[in-house]
């Protein structure tokens, strides 16, 4: 996700619509955002956070073709976490 689609109606949009973020293991970008703390600390760390989605879901770790898709979501919820909360 680039940056600049960081906006809380894009994100609730694809939120509703669920799509596709790995194809290896047929992970969707809610499964990824359930591995997400329902707030982010002060000591929320990127690299950490997509660690732990690579262990909890296997996102990214097949043939690594998602992992931009993994880290911008991840870029976004670090920036803004308030956007995908509530609807």
């Amino acid at each position: 996700m680039n940056l600049h689609l960081c906006q809380k109606a894009y994100v609730h949009m694809l939120m509703d619509e669920n799509p596709l973020i790995c194809s290896c293991h047929n992970i969707t970008l809610n499964q990824i955002l359930e591995v997400f703390p329902e707030s982010k600390d002060k000591d929320f760390e990127l690299t950490d956070m997509i660690s732990k989605i690579k262990q909890q879901t296997g996102a990214s770790t097949g043939c690594g073709s998602c992992l931009s898709k993994v880290e911008g979501i991840t870029q976004c919820y670090a920036l803004k976490p308030e956007i995908f909360t509530g609807q």
